[in-house]
Order: structure tokens, then sequence, then C-alpha cells
């Protein structure tokens, strides 16, 4: 413990007796507070001396041997010094306030105990020390008030009453409790009737209110009572409200006496005026009172209308309805008024299922009638009925017979099951009979616009859900899985049934597990008569977009709108992606579920490549390559004479003309280089043959299917030019190699190396330089033979150019 705090408790134990000597001065003042609130007692901590502070300060209460409160100021100020509470006096309900003039200790929540004479010591660090008597007066407000009557009972609900008119009423206000005794006063709203109260207990003040003569502007006055002993809080106060009886002026059943229709709802008002407090208002019809009634009361009371809510039926007509108004507490005051009933009503109507049917078990294909039973006046002109809301109409061809008050319905289906109602008209209106609904009992079927191909890949499992509609719900399902060569039934381990549909687990393993999968449902009435199929396709990725064509060319956007091909079986989606030719760049990636895509926000006057391809879950489809740009923005040129703008067009035919020379040049000296190198590699070829094959025999020779005949037509081909659309390939000069062999369901290249090609058309095919062509071998197929002079037809796989050739074919044969 820090030596201040242990100076501090040395102090208070020195002046913890300290008793006042005549010499201090001390100054007295008086302070209230209301118990449960605040209490602010007054202390002057103001040096005497300049340049002096509050060194310590003490609070005392007669009383208590101890200090209640202290704040240690040495070395702080007293807002920042140590302040202590007296747990069993104040505890943490007070605190002191130093800024206010002058500084106060506030007590909250007072309580009758606080009430005392509390000293105030205040020791400066070189004045003399100060002390300040406060008297704390504790009023204890009053505890309640208790409005009674004549008989000196408790009134209900605060209302007085009720008074005839004349007649004298004496209201009696009682106030309990209070520190002082309050001062009990009644008023009338805002006026002062009555202050003369009166003591009748050290705890009870009664003041006794007498209003004679009363008369209609009394109805509903408020009388209040108020008891107050300070003037810090607002008084208690409790109102009554003073009721009395009027007699009622007269009763009127308002409008006009008219027939009524029946079944038809109409609200009649009956006007009673001048009676206090609200009549009591009966209806009759007849002898017979009714009840359904609402009223409702002017503000100031004098008029009050009770409106009947009535629903006629035909029984009514001729009955006297009446209206009757009586003030229960003034005999003989009861008046009424009524009219004579006259009744139209719309057909009643009632519709029953033929009697010997049972409805709760009709199955398709019975016949099913319905009667509609009517009481109606005047009788009706006109018989409908309706289905589900809709009219039904006779169509005995169809099975519908409408025959007076009956419906036939012949060889019901389930398209006939629903809500039927039978419809009477009559000059009143139309009387609609009760709802009955058929319900028809069929076999399983198939639920309408499920999807029945489901696309998979091998090794995939799937899950198909089987939907039926039936009535009443399946009780069994059968799965079977059919393909060209078997059929097979399911184990029910391998599928879920969950009422109205049914989910199997399906996985293909192999090409068999490709077909079909059906689907029996099984309910009281029977197996369903046609399966659900569900066909399974191997899934793949999907075919590549077909008629793509640009759309909405701007300077700024582009779109591309394209015919979608197969889907692979599977959901697809569609990219367009957008490069910038030059730095193929990517510009912007668009994904659409159409294949109708649009890209915005481009740079003007570039030119661009736009890939556009579909993809699913197995993959995406070869792209569709379109080379477009974007429109130049429109410039101003006013920079340019008139002599300038004629010489344009004639600068750009210049330019073309010279370009085209250019071209036609290069291309001839292109044709006559490897026209001269053919000539020349076919040289030396016929040269190498006839070394290679010396020894053998012409005839050897003639039937070996890999050596060139050296005839006259063989020459005359190497004296001809090589032309880029046509190229005749010999069988000693083409060797076809395969990597692998092609397995199903795969795509095997195969590699042809050219001899005796030119070096630019070589460059053509293989941009290496190298005379090789990569042709592609479609799965399940192999090379049967070649002929000689087999023509070899080279495409580009990516531009789809094909180049083709002369002399025999190549025959490809799937396996």
């Amino acid at each position: 413990m820090s030596s201040s705090i242990v100076l501090l408790f040395m102090t208070l134990s020195l002046v913890t007796g300290a008793k006042l000597t005549e010499d201090e001065s001390v100054k007295t003042t008086k302070t209230e507070a209301v118990a449960g609130g605040v209490a602010k007692l007054p202390c002057d901590i103001t040096p005497p001396a300049k340049g002096d502070k509050v060194h310590l300060l003490i609070w005392y209460k007669e009383g208590v041997s101890s200090p209640i409160y202290s704040v240690d100021a040495r070395n702080q100020t007293v807002e920042s010094g140590r302040h202590w509470s007296e747990e069993g006096t104040l505890g943490n309900r007070a605190y002191f306030q130093s800024s206010g003039q002058p500084a106060r200790l506030t007590i909250e929540s007072v309580r009758d105990g606080d009430a005392g004479i509390y000293r105030c010591r205040v020791d400066f660090r070189k004045s003399p020390t100060r002390n300040t008597r406060v008297n704390l007066t504790v009023i204890i407000p009053p505890d309640q008030l208790s409005v009674l009557d004549e008989k000196g009972e408790h009134i209900p609900h605060y209302i007085l009453g009720p008074y005839n008119e004349g007649s004298t009423v004496h209201i009696t206000c009682v106030s309990t409790g209070g520190r002082p005794l309050p001062k009990v006063t009644w008023w009338l709203e805002n006026a002062l009737l009555d202050d003369s109260y009166e003591v009748i207990s050290d705890r009870k003040v009664r003041n006794v209110l007498t209003v004679s003569g009363l008369e209609r502007r009394h109805l509903h006055a408020v009388f209040t009572c108020q008891a107050s002993n300070n003037n810090r809080l607002a008084p208690i106060a409790s109102s009554v409200s003073l009721d009395m009886n009027l007699r009622a002026l007269w009763v009127k059943l308002l409008g006009e006496n008219r027939p009524l229709s029946s079944d038809t709802t109409y609200e009649i008002s009956c006007e009673v005026v001048g009676a206090r407090p609200t009549p009591i208002i009966t209806w009759w019809k007849g002898s017979v009172q009714l009840r359904n009634t609402r009223e409702t009361t002017s503000t100031d009371g004098n008029r009050t209308v009770s409106t009947l809510i009535l629903s006629p039926n035909m029984e009514d007509s001729g009955k006297f309805l009446s209206c009757r108004a009586v003030n229960s507490r003034i005999p003989g005051s009861g008046i009424e008024d009524g009219w004579k009933l006259n009744i139209y009503h719309v057909p009643i109507v009632t519709l029953e299922l033929g009697s010997n049917l049972n409805g709760s078990w009709i199955r398709e294909g019975v016949d099913v009638y319905f009667e509609c039973n009517i009481k109606s006046n005047p009788w009706v002109y006109r018989v409908s009925w309706r289905h589900n809301g809709k009219t039904v109409t006779n169509n005995p061809n169809g099975g519908t017979i409408l025959a007076n008050q009956s419906l036939v319905l012949q060889t019901v289906s389930r398209a006939r099951a629903g809500i039927y109602t039978c419809v009477a008209s009559n000059q009143e209106g139309d009387g609609e009979s009760n709802p009955l609904y058929l319900d028809v009992k069929f076999s399983p079927v198939c639920r309408p616009g499920q999807a029945n191909v489901v696309g998979v890949g091998k090794g995939e499992t799937v899950k198909i859900s089987c939907e039926i509609e039936s009535n009443p719900s399946p009780i069994e399902y059968i799965w079977r899985f059919n393909n060209t060569g078997e059929s097979i039934e399911i184990s029910n381990t391998r599928y879920t049934t969950e009422g109205s549909h049914s989910i199997v687990t399906y996985t293909p393993n192999t090409e068999h597990d490709f077909g079909t999968l059906l689907c029996w449902a099984k309910n009281q009435l029977g197996l369903m008569h046609q399966p659900c199929a569900y066909h399974i396709i191997p899934a793949g990725r999907p075919d590549s977009l077909l008629n793509c064509s640009l759309i909405n060319q701007t300077e700024i956007s582009l779109g591309v709108e394209c015919s979608e091909g197969f889907d692979g079986g599977l959901p697809q989606q569609f990219v367009m992606e957008v490069f910038e030719s030059r730095k193929k760049m990517l510009i912007a990636n668009i994904t659409s579920s159409t294949p109708t895509l649009t890209v915005a926000g481009l740079p003007p006057g570039l030119e661009f490549e736009v890939n556009v391809y579909a993809s699913n879950s197995k993959g995406k489809s070869d792209s569709v390559i379109i080379h477009t740009y974007t429109l130049k923005s429109p410039q101003k040129r006013t920079a340019m004479n008139p002599v300038m703008l004629q010489l344009v067009p004639l600068l750009g035919m210049l330019l073309g003309l010279v370009a085209t020379f250019v071209l036609i040049a290069v291309c001839i000296v292109i044709a006559l280089k490897c026209r001269e190198k053919n000539k020349r590699q076919d040289n030396d070829k016929i040269n190498e043959l006839k070394q290679h094959n010396h020894g053998h025999s012409t005839e050897s020779l003639e039937n070996n299917p890999d050596i060139i005949p050296l005839n006259s037509e063989f020459q005359g081909a190497n004296e001809k030019s090589v032309e880029t659309s046509n190229m005749t390939l010999y069988p000693s000069e083409m060797r076809i190699e395969t990597s692998i062999k092609p397995k199903k369901g795969e795509v095997t290249y195969a590699e042809l190396s050219l001899a005796g090609t030119c070096n630019a058309y070589s460059e053509l095919l293989s941009p290496g330089g190298e005379p090789t062509v990569y042709a592609q071998i479609e799965p399940g197929s192999h090379i049967n033979h070649i002929s000689q002079h087999t023509t070899v037809n080279i495409c580009d796989t990516l531009d789809r150019v094909c180049i083709p050739g002369r002399g025999g074919t190549i025959t490809a044969t799937r396996f």
C-alpha cells in the first residue's frame, strides 16, 4: 500500500471523533429531496486566500460516528483526487462534484433514512478549516389515490354512474401516505372545482365533491382528483368519467323497404337518436332475435346506428323485421320500427353422385353419373355443369350426356377427374352447387416431359429418375436394361423408390452397356402398360459450331451468331475468345448458354482473331476461327484541300498496280526454280533405280510394285511442272508410318514422307521445310493397299484446304 493512502487513513482516524469548537465558523443550509430522486448537498470549497487550495475534504452525518465520504486532494485537484465513500451509509450512490457553484455532494436513489444533518469539512493547505452544515429533508410522495362512489366503493373502470338527468352525485377522493401530508383537490378539465380537503388520519386526506342538477352537458365529463406535497414531482391523479341515462328520442329503419334476394348479404341500418348511454338495440325476425349486428356511435354519443347483416332465405318471405331500442335503466323506454319482408332467391342446388356408385373407388373405364337437386323460386330456366371451373357441353359421341338435372360420363378416364358443380339459373341469378370431387383411379403411366436421352461416359455413374403418375401411388417398380443383344432385369439393390418416382444408379463400363433402361410401376390396379424408356448414349465433347457469322460489328463491339452442333449428350455452353491478331493477346473471353455471343469495349480499328467453340463436362469442341476487325473511328480531315482529295484515288490505283506486278514476277521465279529442281531430282532418282535394280530380270522389275517402270509416261512426267493444285505421288516415293496401333474410339495420325517435292510446296505442307504431311486415320480404319500412281489428297487439318493428286486411290476399311 502506498504511503499516500496510509497517510489518508491516518488522517481520517485523527478526525473521526473531531467535534466543532465554539470558535469555528459554521454555515447551515437547507435542502430537500424526493424519495427515489437525487439529493444535492452544497459545500463551499473556495479557498479564502488567493493561491491556496483544498487539501482534504470530509463529509459527516449526525448520528454516524465515522466519516461517510472523503476526497484526498493533496498534490492534485479535487476532481482527480481520491474519492472514498462509506459502504454502509452511502455505498456507490454518492459522488462529489467540484465543478459546480457551489460544489456539492450528490446522492442518488434517495432513501427515507438519508434525511438528517450533514457536515462538510474542508481542510486547505494554508487557510483554516471550513465547516458547512446541510439539513436534508426527504419528501415522501403520497402512495395512492382512491376514488369512491356514494356507497364508499371503488368505481369500476373509472366510470361513475350512470345518473339520470337532474340528479345529484357525490364523489369521494382519499389520498394515502406521504410526508408531509398532501393537498387533495378536484378539477374539471383545467378548472378547479373543490380544494376543501380534510385530514382523517396521520396518513389519509379526503375531499368529497358534490355536483347537483346534472345536465346533458355533464355526459362523459371527466372529474380529476389530485394529491401533491411537493413542487418537484407532478401530482398523482385519478380521474373518473360521468355516465348518464337518457331516453331515446326516435328509432327509424334507414333506406327503402324493397324486395330482398335470398342468399344475398344485405346491411340494414337502424338509427337511434337521443339515448344515453348507448341503448340496447335488438333486431327481430318475427319472434326470432337476430344477432349478426354491429353498432357505431357518434362522437357526442347522441346518435347510435345499429347495422344488421342479413342473408335471408325463401322461408323468410312475409315475416316482420323490426329494430327495437331500450334503455334498461329507464322503465318503459323501449321504441321500435320495422318492415314486412318480401324475399326472392336464387336456386338452391345440391350435387350428389349416383346412389349406386362408390365414390372412393372409381376406376378408368366405368360409367359415372351425377344428380343435381334444385330448390328455386321462380323455377330455373337453365341447368349447366362445370368441371374444374370450365363449362361441360353435351357430347354423346365423346361420352358426355346432359339430361335434365343429370350428368352422365361414359367410360371415364383420368382426365375426367376433378371438381364438378351444377349451376341452376333463374331471373335472380345463378345458384352453384357444392363442389363434388371425382377421384378416378388409374394404372401408372409415365409423367410427361421427362428427358429420355441421358449422356454418360464409360465408367461414369449416373442417377436416372423414373417419374410416374398414378392413382393410387405405386407400390412396386421394375427396371430392365435393353440393348441390341440382351435384356437384363436390374436388381432392386441398384435403385430406390420414393412414392411417385424411382431412382436407379447406372454405370456403363463397356460399349454393350449403352442402350435403353426401361421402368415399370405397379399399383393396386396393376402394372403399367407401356414402360418409361431412358436411352443411355455415350457422352463426349460437343461438335463444332456451324454457320457462324459476324453480327453487330461496330467501332467497339463484335458479335458472332452460330448454329449449335450436337451437344455430346450433355448440357453445353458456348465460349468466344477474342485475340489481338498481331500480338496474339487475349482481349476478351465471353461465355453464354446460347450460340450468340457479343463482346463490347474493344479498341476501334484493330484486327482480331475470334475463336468460337462449345464445351461440356467432357471437354470442348474444335474452334471456329474468324478473322475480323472493329470499324475505324470517324476522323476530321479539314487540312486536306480539294486537289489532294482528287489525287488520293489515283495514288491508290498506282500502288495496287505496282504490287500486282511484283507479285507476278516473284511467282514466275519460284515456278522456274521448282521446275529445274524437280527435273534434276527425277534424273537422279532414275539413275539410282537403274543401279539398284541391276541384276534383276525385266519381268521381276515389271511385277515389283515398288519399282517404277522406265517408260515414256514416267519420262514425260519429269518434263511437266509441279502445280500447287495437283501432285502425283508414286509408290516408291511414299511410305506410311504409324507409331501406334489404332484403338477403337481413338484417333491415329499417319506420317506420309514425300520425295521429290519442291521446297516451296514442302514449306506449305510442313513449315519446318521437311516434305512430311500428317494425314488423319479415322478410329478403327487401316490402309488396304496403295496402287501405282496413287493420288493422295493432302489436307490442311486446320484450314480444311485439300490439294488433290492424280492416279490411283487409297482405300480405307472400317473395322
